[in-house]
């Protein structure tokens, strides 16, 4: 009990920190849709805008004060609130101050390139929102590791009580049956004592009558004992199974937030990428060059936030997919997946070695995005080789087949090998090598549904190399049961 509640508590405190970074980001989103409408109003004139511009900023001061209200007991987060508030609230005057004027007609149109922002956009307050952001996914991480540690602590108990009931009940059933041919000898001997002594010794037959009585009381209280053990078990085995039933709703529930809050996101980033192209391929000659920059890093950012959801929907898609085996060879689905990063090829220099690959029962659709993923990754880490060489095999071993793709590539430092799988985790920086973190971890969860694993040996500039594992035979594949979801 005294688990459960701990887990509940961190549980709790996990989305509080969940809904802490929505607020971050929602504040930092909404700023940015304000100097936009601003923007937008002034070349276009909506007569809905202004209305929009007065939620939106409605919005942003309750966001700022949802925030006060979720880190109040942070003094840290207090502090950096403090110094964020007076910034916005100068820079959210200037907008509306500048909304105003527009409004009012100070400026029309025509003069539209020499319009600029009412405030110089601060690096400052951007800062402060990153150093908030990054200070509350430290306390996430911190009370997820809280989470995992309190489910292994769980299970230990559990383990733990059952091997005690199993214990105690076989001590039960032991004596019990020792009771049993003790109380049969006993009844034996007094048969054959009052046959011998008869009607002449009835004192004594009435004494050891009394002895049975109590054999008897000794046997009734042995059987509600071993009742009691049966009845603790019962409750243990019924308690585990509640655990496991609430653990893998807990994992069920964070894929579909996954899963929700990615698809959600979608919408938003389109209009953000379309509202600014057509604002930089329409205005773009009229704006200052720190303006068309400033435009040029929103498509960036709103390209990478589009491929990081969509790698989050397609990892979310593979939690919830139910695996569907049929016999395929490897081969096309290797010619396949290199047919996708060909254009990632164009202009360079990039050899392909594919020794013989052998046929499994699997799910072709799964398998064609972890070769998609894997060859992704080669070709990107090998792009400052002069020639790239990129090579797939297989071997069996263990009664498994294990896959490997090798390039001659950037490589990693082997010591953070075991971050590699994980969600969102990165070993070079975002201006080295682009990506989002989690293409690795839809391999390593394919992997998982297939019975099967996968790892990684690698070596600064010397390359990396992949090994995946799968069951040569469907039984194998059969008797290894499909995680729900559970991440590395």
């Amino acid at each position: 009990m005294r688990s459960a509640l701990q887990a509940e508590s961190v549980f709790d405190w996990s989305a509080h920190t969940e809904e802490v970074l929505d607020k971050i980001g929602q504040a930092r989103f909404g700023r940015s849709r304000l100097m936009n409408q601003l923007w937008s109003f002034r070349v276009t004139r909506r007569p809905d805008l202004p209305a929009h511009f007065h939620d939106d900023m409605e919005n942003l001061h309750k966001n700022l004060q949802d925030l006060r209200t979720l880190t109040a007991d942070n003094p840290k987060q207090v502090q950096i609130l403090n110094e964020l508030t007076p910034l916005i609230a100068a820079q959210l005057i200037s907008l509306q101050k500048g909304m105003d004027d527009a409004i009012a007609g100070n400026a029309s149109p025509a003069d539209s390139s020499t319009w600029s922002l009412p405030f110089q956009p601060s690096d400052r307050v951007r800062d402060l929102f990153n150093i908030l952001e990054k200070d509350e996914r430290t306390l996430l991480a911190e009370r997820s590791a809280a989470v995992r540690a309190n489910v292994a602590r769980t299970r230990v108990v559990l383990i733990i009580a059952c091997a005690l009931t199993v214990l105690i009940l076989s001590a039960a059933v032991y004596l019990v049956q020792r009771e049993i041919l003790l109380r049969a000898a006993v009844e034996a001997g007094l048969r054959r004592a009052q046959e011998m002594l008869g009607v002449k010794f009835e004192g004594q037959r009435a004494e050891l009558g009394h002895v049975l009585e109590d054999l008897h009381a000794q046997i009734r209280a042995r059987s509600k004992a071993e009742e009691e053990v049966r009845q603790l078990n019962d409750h243990l085995g019924r308690r585990v199974k509640q655990r496991t039933a609430e653990l893998e709703e807990m994992n069920r529930e964070l894929e579909a937030f996954s899963y929700s809050v990615s698809h959600d996101l979608r919408a938003p980033l389109r209009h953000l990428d379309g509202f600014s192209r057509i604002l930089q391929q329409t205005y773009g000659p009229q704006l200052p060059e720190s303006a068309q920059h400033y435009l040029e890093r929103i498509r960036s950012a709103a390209k990478h936030m589009s491929e990081l959801v969509e790698d989050l929907l397609q990892l979310a898609r593979v939690g919830r997919q139910a695996t569907r085996r049929e016999l395929q060879p490897l081969r096309s689905l290797v010619d396949e997946a290199r047919k996708e990063v060909e254009p990632d090829c164009v202009g360079r220099d990039v050899r392909w070695e594919i020794s013989s690959l052998p046929e499994l029962e699997i799910d072709p659709g799964l398998f064609r995005l972890i070769f998609t993923n894997l060859f992704s990754n080669a070709v990107k880490f090998t792009r400052d080789r002069q020639v790239a060489t990129i090579e797939i095999g297989s071997f069996d071993g263990n009664g498994m087949s294990v896959i490997f793709v090798r390039d001659n590539g950037a490589g990693f430092d082997p010591r953070h090998a075991d971050k590699l799988f994980g969600v969102f985790q990165r070993l070079h920086r975002q201006d080295e090598f682009e990506g989002t973190g989690i293409g690795l971890a839809t391999v390593h969860r394919i992997a998982q549904k297939h019975g099967g694993r996968v790892w990684a040996e690698s070596e600064v500039n010397q390359g990396a190399c992949f090994y995946l594992s799968v069951p040569t035979t469907s039984a194998a594949a059969m008797e290894l049961k499909e995680p729900t979801g559970a991440a590395v």
